[in-house]
């Protein structure tokens, strides 16, 4: 993936280096702020108000996911707002040229915390899916994860979330652990293409 940069990074410069297997990834050696953060996820969980409002997705990584797909994904967005029945609203935004695409879900909270199922009763033999925030500092980045089956096939996504468009290195690292733990390699890593036509 090449040479790991050592600053923060704006979207569209970003390049990847996988860690070497036999050492622990700098924010495992040095302990960072907001590193419990799985922890306070207990009693703070996303649909809490330091969860909610907007992030921007500024990297995926999944099973059915190709790096040569940067240049098919825009840029796009994702709003969580917490509903009065306890569930959370994710609305996604995204710019495709002059278009504008939006869709949205319902998350409904599980027993796990930070776990979540999505609501399909309006999308009748959809599969079920399950989506985990595996760790978040809530003010800079998320990592989640999602789960459901197409086609008899197990999809899992790994989604990195910041609350602006550049990409701290310390987040690119832990993104990148996440996903080579989850046995996707950096061929499965896509960034969206800010610079595309129309962009």
């Amino acid at each position: 993936m090449g040479k790991q940069a050592g600053r923060d990074q704006p979207l569209g410069q970003v390049t990847l280096s996988l860690p070497d297997p036999g050492q622990p990834p700098a924010w495992r050696r040095h302990r960072l702020p907001g590193e419990g953060v799985r922890a306070a996820l207990g009693s703070a969980d996303s649909g809490s108000p330091q969860f909610q409002g907007e992030w921007f997705v500024v990297g995926l990584a999944g099973s059915t996911h190709r790096k040569t797909d940067s240049s098919l994904l825009s840029p796009f967005t994702a709003t969580f707002e917490k509903n009065e029945n306890g569930s959370l609203k994710v609305s996604y935004v995204m710019t495709r040229g002059h278009r504008c695409i939006t869709w949205s879900y319902v998350l409904i909270a599980a027993a796990q915390p930070g776990g979540f199922s999505v609501d399909n009763t309006a999308a009748p033999g959809k599969g079920p899916e399950e989506v985990q925030v595996h760790d978040t500092d809530y003010s800079v980045f998320a990592l989640m994860l999602s789960r459901r089956r197409s086609g008899g096939q197990s999809v899992l996504t790994v989604s990195l979330l910041c609350r602006t468009w550049v990409i701290r290195t310390r987040v690119l690292e832990r993104f990148v652990h996440l996903v080579r733990a989850q046995g996707l390699s950096d061929n499965n890593v896509v960034f969206p293409d800010l610079a595309g036509p129309g962009r």
